[in-house]
């Protein structure tokens, strides 16, 4: 909990001298959600991120009052960032009725959103084959960048982030240290930051990788330079015009619309596949455990095949 500071302090003391008369304290949502936020010890990034997005959602309702749920519990969105924006709403107001600013907690009665297991499905080798192809037939420039997605299992801000100086041609391997992110509360701009995870891992070059990042080389890179740069003209990637073509090129190909994450799925499940070990594929994802991949490739593992019956 930061200290509040005297400007803070009488804010706080205003608004609780305003409230004394009325029996039945219930202000207005933002009121109450700016002075608690402000008495949190967040970073500049999660300020931006998480809880501005929870108060353009408060705006976009139209300013409730603090008692009055029905505006959250009408929206759509998924399970996890549901409860995630739950639990900072009932923080809140836990706070607001320690200060005498509430006279009791009306988020504690909202319950949270069961969790459903995504059924993921992999893009199996034909139509990751289709895949490349249609975007060699309809988006050239692309190419490389879609490659490098499916070969390394990279998130997509790591390859968008990706520097020549990440990558040793004598040792034949690249370093995935950092990402180039999207800067919180900005659609286009991008903040240059450690993995998501803040892992270090280093990708063997085999030779699809050497041919495709001889591809893209050329005799004047930089070491600070990016490896895949925009087609349209700016410096890095734009992940919304990919994934505008990534979105044609699965209609092309007559293949279900799957997000370009799965990408990331298929190069684990098909590394699975092929024998690779759960710290295998936990260190090439960039996870500092087997956990998550145990829980969401457990499947993929040791899977009996049926017996046979007649």
């Amino acid at each position: 909990m930061q200290t509040l500071t005297p400007e803070l302090q009488k804010l706080l003391t205003q608004l609780s001298q305003h409230l004394q008369s009325e029996p039945e304290k219930n202000p207005p949502l933002l009121e109450i959600w700016d002075l608690w936020v402000q008495t949190l010890d967040l970073t500049v990034e999660t300020a931006a991120d998480h809880y501005h997005v929870t108060r353009r959602q408060i705006v976009k309702a139209g300013n409730p009052l603090v008692g009055d749920t029905d505006w959250f519990l009408g929206n759509s969105l998924a399970p996890q960032t549901y409860n995630a924006r739950l639990r900072y709403l009932k923080n809140m107001a836990a706070w607001a009725v320690a200060e005498g600013l509430l006279s009791a907690n009306p988020w504690l009665k909202i319950k949270s959103r069961k969790k459903t297991k995504e059924i993921i499905k992999p893009f199996s080798h034909s139509e990751t084959a289709r895949i490349i192809s249609g975007f060699e037939e309809h988006y050239p420039a692309w190419v490389p960048f879609a490659k490098f997605l499916f070969l390394s299992g990279c998130r997509m801000s790591e390859a968008i982030g990706l520097l020549w100086k990440h990558i040793d041609f004598e040792r034949g391997e690249i370093c995935i240290c950092e990402s180039l992110s999207r800067r919180p509360g900005k659609n286009y701009e991008r903040v240059r930051k450690s993995t998501k995870t803040g892992s270090v891992r280093f990708l063997k070059i085999n030779s699809e990788l050497a041919k495709l990042l001889d591809q893209v080389s050329s005799a004047t890179k930089k070491s600070e330079e990016l490896v895949f740069k925009n087609p349209t003209g700016t410096n890095s990637i734009d992940c919304h015009n990919f994934r505008k073509r990534w979105t044609k090129v699965l209609s092309v190909a007559n293949i279900p619309y799957r997000r370009p994450h799965i990408i990331r799925h298929s190069f684990a499940s098909h590394a699975i596949e092929q024998g690779v070990p759960l710290t295998g594929v936990a260190y090439l994802l960039g996870h500092s455990d087997t956990r998550m991949v145990a829980q969401t490739y457990g499947h993929l593992i040791n899977r009996p095949s049926l017996p046979n019956i007649l």
